[in-house]
């Protein structure tokens, strides 16, 4: 009883200090305008101020960057281009002259963003200059200043009583995953007595109650400073110019302060006396704001470190093979094109290496640099490291082990597809430049970074006189219109049971390019945070990749719309990776011959196993081919921020993960001056890339799901393929989809998987099956040649001496098609070669 009665004191306290208890936040302006100017905007240096979080700027929207229309076309640097889900949450450095839109970080759900303009230590925040901002918080139910802590001589003080059972915030493992038996990550089943007493107090409930009430209003005025937000950063890219460019900065730094302020207050609760599961999630989720929590001294040296590389990533330019006088190439579009289209083994291998030292040697004392930073960032998240802290969107202590356990269920798919596409590269290149049993040249691959091999179909193809599916002349000849294309897409929504978009969406939404301003046109899907206003922005062509791109974008426009009766903090996927992998879902259904059909722009049945084998192996080598360079690329970024890989040899660590996961070498020898991985934007704007591997594969265990459940996939029967499902017109499908998508993120994934599909962990089984028929085909073609599958070490790929850098630029093979003695010959005259071009050129 003696705790009852302190406790009845606090609250007493706190209802006679504040009878009428609301958050003390900045109050949002209630004008809110589309496409409209704004008048008087003045713009301060805090504005400029830059959102490092995504998730801590407003929400979607999200956008195509699977397979269901940017085939890796001029965007795969942010893997199937730039998703307005990045752009939103990660945020967007606006136009500078040598910033290029189609390779602007407009992408994924990461955590980091461009800045915005300069950023100064000593430049006040927007509010920062409020002598009563430390005094807001004073009042706050369960607060942990001040008299609102417990008395520390109270027996059941849950911080120093043994008796009692609770675990401090502070001890609390915020990974434990809450679905296994006998844990629970908040604590439910701990001190059920002392829970009892507390949740029996009149005084406890009338202070919980409070914190609800705070908790909504702080939904409500968040909602409002987000649809600002929203609002615009829409007006910018639907009419670029320098005034919506202000506009969309000065709403962009006043919800990031919001924001800010928002999780300053919701860390204050001491969320361990809160045993309702859910408002212990809102409270958590509020107070994750990412690098934003950074002492201002630290977050300005983190922007600085993010733009000085970002600069040198765009600014990146080599000259032309062969032409030391054309030096004005850069990877969007020329480095990008002569990736994709050359078949010249020495150009490519310049092209190459070229850029890799142009983009990324330079930024490597930068990147050394923000490691060291990302270890403050982990610090004031409250996790052990900054390895841990890249991971912290996805609730698991053993994230990286459980995603390498999905790669090893997918390997054996991988090793058949790795053995068939060296086998043809190697009739093509010739036996003394690859090797048969060693790992494939990254260079070769048609994609500077060896992620996608979509652009050597023509290599590769298995059938070469079986066309693939492309339903665009018939679009063009019955008279398709994009309007046409989003009515399409809403009907196929609409026939599995899921709501139907409204006049609004049409009205509001931009499908084609104007004539009369300027738009970017990376598709994105809009959510302005307000419940009925969802948007998509695309230029559309009609063709069959808009088309799958289209009902892409609508998928996210049925997930907000099946999540917008929860608060905001909530309305969201339940991790970064699941509005991607539903999109994506989506586009597997309607990209399938049976649904073409049932458009009436497929005339026949094609059900030649050669058209299906090379409809899958299409497929695969863009989805499966992808999938061990994104596990390399974040699992290299987990080891460097944790510690467990030491920076001096940080380059060479990437492509030992390189050979491991993806049987992938550099085209020459590396060294530890090299800095490759910075070629790749994902590493100097610090973008997450994980999301990228995690959606690709819970898009077929979404699929999956939805098949079996209409019946449309039955495993074993030849019949009824997984890759041949379709689910338009399957309402069992689309009611799982909606249980799905209403959780949003109230709960974590793994729960949100095992009530929906009766999985609560990610599996890469589900690829397996939609891939049995290619694994399969694969298996006895390498059988028939003889090939050797998987891949051996055939010799260092990266050294750590600075006596290598000669071989960088001007070649110099290592990979079994040339002995040692002739390395040996060659590597004078290189270095030779090299001064003398150095004396000229330079």
């Amino acid at each position: 009883m003696h705790s009852v009665s302190v406790l009845s004191c606090l609250c007493l306290s706190l209802s006679l200090s504040r009878a009428n208890p609301q958050l003390n936040l900045p109050t949002p302006q209630p004008e809110v305008f589309y496409n409209g100017y704004t008048p008087n905007v003045a713009t301060t240096p805090a504005q400029l101020r830059a959102d490092r979080d995504r998730d801590q700027r407003y929400g979607p929207p999200y956008s195509d960057e699977g397979r269901a229309g940017n085939t890796d076309d001029g965007l795969d640097d942010f893997r199937y281009g730039q998703t307005n889900d990045e752009r939103m949450r990660i945020g967007y450095s606006y136009p500078s002259p040598r910033m290029n839109f189609s390779d602007s970080p407009f992408s994924g759900d990461g955590y980091s963003n461009h800045n915005y303009g300069p950023i100064s230590s000593t430049t006040e925040r927007s509010y920062g200059n409020d002598p009563n901002l430390n005094n807001r918080y004073s009042d706050v139910p369960f607060s942990t200043q001040g008299e609102r802590n417990f008395n520390t001589n109270d027996q059941y003080n849950y911080n120093n009583n043994p008796n009692v059972e609770f675990v401090g915030i502070n001890n609390r493992n915020r990974f434990e995953n809450p679905f296994l038996p006998n844990q629970d990550r908040f604590n439910l089943n701990q001190g059920y007595q002392e829970r009892q007493r507390y949740q029996q107090d009149r005084r406890y409930q009338q202070e919980l109650e409070k914190l609800r009430i705070l908790l909504v209003e702080s939904d409500q005025k968040g909602s409002l400073e987000c649809t600002a937000n929203v609002a615009a950063q829409w007006n910018f890219e639907t009419n670029v110019n320098d005034f919506t460019q202000t506009e969309a900065l000065n709403a962009q730094q006043r919800y990031v302060e919001f924001q800010r302020i928002t999780a300053e207050q919701s860390k204050r609760i001491n969320k361990d006396l809160i045993f309702d599961r859910r408002l212990y999630r809102q409270l958590m989720l509020q107070s994750e704001v990412g690098p934003n929590a950074l002492p201002l001294d630290v977050l300005d040296r983190y922007n600085r470190l993010l733009n000085e590389m970002l600069f040198l990533y765009n600014s990146a330019g080599i000259c032309a093979y062969q032409q030391p006088f054309q030096c004005d190439l850069h990877y969007i579009p020329q480095l990008k094109d002569i990736m994709a289209k050359s078949r010249d083994w020495d150009e490519l291998q310049h092209t190459w290496v070229e850029y890799h030292r142009k983009a990324g040697r330079g930024m490597r004392d930068s990147y050394e640099q923000l490691i060291d930073v990302m270890q403050d960032v982990a610090y004031v998240n409250n996790v052990t490291n900054g390895g841990e802290y890249w991971y912290l969107g996805y609730e698991s202590g053993n994230f990286r082990q459980d995603m390498d356990i999905v790669w090893e269920q997918i390997r054996p798919l991988y090793e058949g597809l790795h053995a068939y596409v060296r086998r043809k590269l190697r009739d093509y290149y010739g036996p003394d430049r690859i090797n048969r049993i060693a790992p494939i040249p990254s260079h070769i691959l048609g994609n500077m970074y060896g992620q996608s091999w979509s652009n050597v179909l023509d290599i590769l193809i298995p059938y070469p006189g079986r066309k693939l599916i492309d339903v665009t002349p018939r679009m063009v000849e019955q008279g398709y219109t994009p309007q046409l294309m989003f009515q399409l897409a809403e009907e196929f929504f609409t026939s599995i049971n899921m709501s139907a978009v409204g006049p609004e969406f049409y009205r509001n939404s931009v499908f084609e390019q104007p004539l009369d301003r300027r738009v970017l046109c990376e598709p994105s899907a809009w959510d302005f945070c307000n419940r009925h206003d969802f948007r998509v922005k695309i230029c559309t062509d009609i063709n069959q990749r808009s088309l799958i791109s289209v009902h892409h974008e609508m998928a996210h426009i049925q997930y907000f719309l099946q999540y917008r009766h929860l608060p905001k903090i909530f309305r969201n996927g339940a991790n970064p990776a699941f509005h991607q992998a539903v999109g994506d879902a989506i586009g597997l259904s309607v990209s399938t011959p049976k649904h073409l059909q049932t458009l009436g722009l497929l005339q026949r049945s094609l059900d030649e196993s050669s058209y299906d084998i090379n409809y899958l192996f299409t497929m695969a080598i863009d989805k499966v081919a992808f999938l061990p360079f994104a596990l390399s690329l974040d699992n290299w970024r987990y080891d460097v921020f944790s510690g467990n890989a030491n920076k001096r040899t940080m380059n060479c660590h990437y492509w030992n993960l390189r050979e491991k996961y993806s049987g992938i070498k550099p085209p020459v020898l590396r060294s530890e001056k090299d800095f490759d991985m910075g070629a790749k934007y994902h590493i100097p704007a610090n973008i997450p890339y994980i999301k990228y591997f995690f959606s690709t594969v819970l898009q077929f265990q979404i699929y999956r799901g939805l098949c079996r459940e209409s019946g449309q996939y039955i495993p074993g029967d030849p019949k009824k393929p997984l890759h041949q499902c379709d689910i338009y017109r399957q309402p069992a499908a689309g009611n799982i989809l909606k249980t799905l998508m209403s959780k949003g993120a109230s709960q974590p994934w793994q729960e949100v998987l095992e009530e929906t599909l009766r999985d609560g962990r990610l599996d890469g089984s589900a690829l397996r099956e939609y891939f049995a028929p290619l694994e399969e085909w694969l298996r006895q073609e390498n059988l028939r040649t003889n090939e050797y599958v998987g891949w051996n070490y055939d010799g260092d790929y990266c050294k750590r001496s600075i006596e290598t850098a000669g071989l960088q630029i001007f070649g110099g093979y290592y990979n079994g098609g040339m002995g040692l003695k002739s390395s040996t010959y060659l590597y004078p005259l290189i270095i030779l070669i090299s001064s003398y071009l150095s004396f000229q050129f330079f």
